[in-house]
């Protein structure tokens, strides 16, 4: 009987191993799709041009709608620390403006779900790479509707909000570029990094090693200036054509997410250029490093 069971075991164990190794190999036998193409780093983009040419475009949209927002609006939109700290005075002091201040930031977040949730609809790269942006489209679309719900239904916190939700989605698909998160509504994130990038840079340069990369900083030089412009321009535009003046950063919107895109495009397939740049182009700051790592070895 001892016998009987211990053969009866030993049949159930070779059974189970046999059915896993049947099941490892039909899962190894899966045919799975093509790998995703490679991210190519900023230190080694060739188009780093185009990359600030876009990050000043969407900073100069983004100041030139807050501007008008806070012209018309009385708070800006398109970043929530000022309205967050706002939001809490307004709750200490009882003032009921408190709910609308935080039905930007909430709304704001919605547009970073939706920009999360909207796949190749709210790609970062689309501009780069010939394609139309739907997710940049209806951003566009919702600055116009905010301006006519503040114009014809005079509904200021209505206006606000659609205004917030337009922003959080422009930034989130912005952020969701490849190579650097551009962050296209607000620069206070870029300076920090900026400021840590130039500390090690001077280190560096006291110790006699290479620097580091510098483009991060010069993308966000080029941002804030593009802030500035913005809001120039609002203050500008806005006596002579107030609320709806935001159809000019609706337009040059709508404009980024259709027609640049084709005007900026690599001559070769988007899909294959961007998968083939890790392989092909050097890294643009990697001259030092390689010097230098020439020399710790000798």
């Amino acid at each position: 009987l001892a016998q009987a069971i211990l053969a009866h075991a030993a049949s159930h164990s070779r059974s189970s191993r046999g059915q896993r190794r049947g099941a490892q190999t039909a899962a190894m036998s899966i045919p799975t799709g093509p790998a995703p193409p490679a991210k190519v780093t900023l230190d080694r983009r060739p188009d780093f041009g185009k990359i600030l040419s876009v990050a000043f475009l969407y900073t100069t949209i983004a100041g030139m709608l807050n501007g008008v927002a806070v012209y018309e609006l009385g708070t800006p939109v398109g970043y929530t620390s000022g309205p967050c700290v706002n939001a809490g005075r307004f709750l200490a002091t009882g003032n009921a403006a408190a709910k609308n201040i935080l039905g930007i930031c909430t709304l704001f977040y919605a547009g970073g779900i939706m920009a999360g949730l909207g796949g190749s609809a709210c790609d970062g790269d689309h501009i780069f790479e010939g394609r139309t942006s739907p997710g940049m489209l209806l951003s566009s679309v919702m600055l116009v509707l905010g301006a006519l719900i503040k114009r014809n239904l005079n509904h200021t916190t209505l206006c606000m909000q659609v205004w917030a939700l337009s922003q959080g989605l422009m930034n989130g698909i912005s952020s969701k570029f490849s190579a650097v998160p551009i962050r296209g509504t607000h620069t206070a994130g870029g300076q920090t990094d900026s400021g840590i990038t130039i500390a090690q840079a001077i280190i560096a340069l006291q110790h006699g090693r290479a620097i580091p990369c510098m483009r991060k900083v010069l993308i966000n030089a080029v941002c804030c200036f593009g802030m500035v412009l913005g809001g120039f321009l609002a203050g500008r535009t806005h006596k002579k054509w107030g609320i709806m003046t935001a159809l000019i950063p609706a337009g040059a919107l709508a404009f980024s997410a259709t027609l640049l895109p084709k005007l900026i495009a690599p001559p070769t397939s988007p899909r294959k250029a961007r998968s083939s740049q890790a392989a092909l182009v050097p890294p643009a700051c990697s001259k030092e490093k390689e010097e230098e790592e020439a020399k710790r070895i000798k």
